[in-house]
């Protein structure tokens, strides 16, 4: 659009708030704006149905009440704009940064905007754009009393965000980020929070009926404060994200790997046992003959790891990368390897060499495991210590598979 253009019509639509003469109500629909400087633009009210406003900045923008149906704001800047009661349904948020914005009573729920071109009806065209981030950012931004029932908000961040009463039923968090946030009084019935961050959220009186809280961190949550009668927290962690909690491991890493190199000498070994280091990254750590049993290690990074000796009985690997580490000797016996990856790592028998001078074989041991699209594509191995049957819902070549059957 023409800067002339666009400035003659935010005129004249200032005078239409105003109701003064030559006032006329702002319509921008299907209109593309890429690139635009409108820091403090009022569009109060407009009607901006399916605008393309793209990686542009509208800082402290006056946006309430305006018509955003189907449109792509792609890459735009909304920092503490005020967004109250605007039409979101369907619209493109990729990349769009509402932070500290007002967002109280908006309406974020599906919608798709249908368009006549040469006598037929399509949906309008959506321009794509290269934006600085893919995730939407709403940190601290004020969403009270918002409609989101079915929206698809993946990966998104909402840090700090305020949610009050706001209609999250039925809508997509997977991967989001909630730390902090105001739930209380929440509809959060069957919304999916799959692997998303809810760590210290506030969240009484928010009902949890049907939620799917898969992988995702309720650190700090008082969960019972909200209203449920159907809730599985089975597959939820709790993993304390706090800068103590990441140095207190790190310290405990750092002493394990000097006692290793000095052979017990100095540092100590690492007990994680019975800890929840789900998600935690151990990615070339030397973590030789450390104690992770009954420890929850959902989607932590082990990779390129050395992990021999290791004991990892009874420990909840689901998710867990393990690709190219060194598990020589390692325990695995009744842990859950559930989507855990194995691709590339060294599964071979390790030797010890004790004081008498005599030799101790350490195959790795995979007794009683569960398994479940685990994936042991390209390891090394040369014994196993199984319960003698090739299982059920493993990737592998049949050297591999031929291993369990072989060694009982």
């Amino acid at each position: 659009m023409d800067m002339d253009i666009l400035r003659a019509t935010l005129v004249a639509h200032r005078r239409w708030l105003r109701q003064e003469r030559g006032g006329k109500r702002g319509d921008l629909s299907l209109v593309v704006l890429e690139n635009f400087g409108l820091p403090g633009v009022v569009l109060t009210r407009a009607k901006l149905t399916g605008v393309q406003i793209l990686n542009s900045d509208l800082t402290e923008a006056k946006l309430d009440e305006v018509d955003f149906f189907a449109a792509n704001l792609a890459g735009s800047i909304l920092l503490r704009a005020d967004c109250r009661g605007s039409d979101f349904r369907g619209a493109h948020l990729q990349g769009t940064d509402f932070s500290e914005a007002v967002l109280s009573g908006a309406d974020f729920r599906d919608g798709s905007l249908m368009v006549n071109v040469g006598g037929h009806t399509q949906p309008a065209e959506r321009a794509v754009v290269a934006t600085s981030q893919d995730r939407t950012g709403m940190t601290r931004a004020n969403l009270e009393g918002a409609r989101l029932h079915a929206s698809v908000v993946r990966k998104a961040d909402l840090s700090g965000a305020i949610l009050r009463n706001a209609d999250l039923s039925q809508a997509d968090f997977t991967g989001s980020s909630l730390k902090d946030a105001d739930l209380r009084g929440a509809n959060m019935q069957g919304c999916n929070l799959s692997g998303a961050l809810l760590n210290r959220a506030a969240i009484e009186g928010a009902r949890l009926d049907g939620a799917i809280l898969k992988d995702a961190n309720i650190f700090g949550v008082e969960i019972e404060k909200a209203s449920y009668t159907n809730l599985d927290l089975s597959e939820a962690i709790a993993v304390d994200d706090s800068v103590e909690a990441a140095l207190k491991i790190g310290d405990l890493v750092l002493a394990h790997e000097q006692w290793v190199e000095s052979s017990g000498a100095i540092g100590a070994r690492a007990d994680f046992s019975a800890m929840d280091l789900s998600g935690v990254d151990f990615t070339g750590r030397n973590l030789s003959a450390a104690l992770f049993v009954h420890t929850r290690l959902r989607s932590t990074k082990f990779v390129k790891a050395i992990l021999d000796l290791t004991d990892f009985s009874h420990a909840d690997l689901t998710g867990a990368d393990m690709s190219r580490a060194d598990l020589r000797g390692a325990n695995l016996s009744e842990a859950i390897l559930r989507r855990t990856n194995f691709s590339g790592a060294d599964l071979k028998m390790q030797t010890a060499h004790l004081p008498n001078g005599m030799t101790r074989e350490f195959p790795v041991t995979l007794r009683g495991c569960r398994f479940g699209e685990t994936n042991f594509t390209g390891v090394a191995c040369d014994r196993l210590k199984t319960s003698g049957v090739p299982p059920a819902g493993i990737i592998a070549e049949e050297h591999f598979r031929a291993l369990f059957a072989a060694t009982a």
